[in-house]
């Protein structure tokens, strides 16, 4: 029985790590930010976030290597219908841990091991939703083997109408 349940995991790890990246590393903004377009210059994000007073999604991933971030990109990210809604909704910040170094400026590696402890992201993919302060946890979600555009869309927005849009109250 063990032995069946290991070939199973081994099966589904091996067709995982075979889908393809859809969310090309290439189409990925190493600097600046963009409202609705991927990038890994996180600072960049924090500031336009603030600046349009929008919400900032956090994709903690393991891009090359991690199956269930490779299905929610092909199955979400790569898709129109997401491009579309996050087009002038949210700031996209891509913070990725993959195996080949070379995806990752060399400046952002201890920054996003840094992000991974102060949000306690303690697996793959991870998605965080913060307020535009770019510090404020609004909401957190993960993979779905079911994952589409429009149900991960109706989950990013329910967590966005569960908490006033203004942010935390700050005592003076």
């Amino acid at each position: 029985m063990k032995s069946t349940h290991l070939l199973l995991a081994a099966t589904l790890l091996a067709a995982f790590a075979a889908i393809p990246l859809a969310v090309q590393a290439d189409s990925i903004a190493k600097k600046g930010a963009e409202v609705g377009v991927w990038t890994q210059d996180f600072d960049a994000a924090k500031k336009l976030a603030a600046e349009k007073k929008l919400p900032l999604f956090v994709n903690f991933t393991g891009s090359d290597w991690c199956g269930w971030c490779k299905l929610m990109d092909r199955q979400v990210f790569s898709t129109a219908a997401w491009k579309d809604w996050a087009k002038d909704k949210l700031v996209l910040a891509y913070i990725n841990f993959p195996r080949n170094a070379k995806l990752v400026p060399k400046e952002y590696v201890q920054r996003n091991n840094d992000l991974q402890r102060k949000f306690h992201v303690r697996g793959y993919p991870t998605y965080i939703i913060l307020y535009t302060d770019g510090e404020t946890v609004w909401g957190q979600l993960g993979a779905s083997r079911d994952a589409n555009p429009e149900d991960f869309i109706a989950k990013v927005e329910k967590i966005l109408s569960e908490q006033p849009a203004f942010g935390p109250r700050v005592r003076e």
